[in-house]
């Protein structure tokens, strides 16, 4: 039996993932809930949060294609390799 994995839509959990820990750090901060935080707490939060966005990105093959294609896409290139690159002007259809 051949084995179906369900479809991903990789961009689309990246920024829920983002919206809704974006939206909960958010209501921290409006709760002051940072400010009772220690300055090594909150250093130890954001290392926390850099290295678990880092391993992911470097473990995730979708992750990392789908943020490489967002990060080309702001600097004006496709996420596409250009395959008329090499061949003459009167063949690059």
């Amino acid at each position: 039996m051949k084995r179906h994995d369900p479809p991903e839509n990789t961009p689309r959990v990246i920024a829920t993932a983002l919206a809704f820990f974006g939206a909960t750090a958010l209501l921290a901060w409006s709760g002051g809930v940072f400010s009772l935080l220690s300055g090594e707490e909150l250093a130890a939060l954001g290392l926390f949060a850099a290295a678990f966005a880092l391993l992911t990105y470097l473990q995730d093959r979708g992750v990392r294609a789908a943020v490489d294609g967002a990060i080309a896409a702001l600097r004006g290139r496709s996420s596409r390799p250009d395959r008329t690159r090499g061949r003459p002007a009167h063949i690059r259809t």
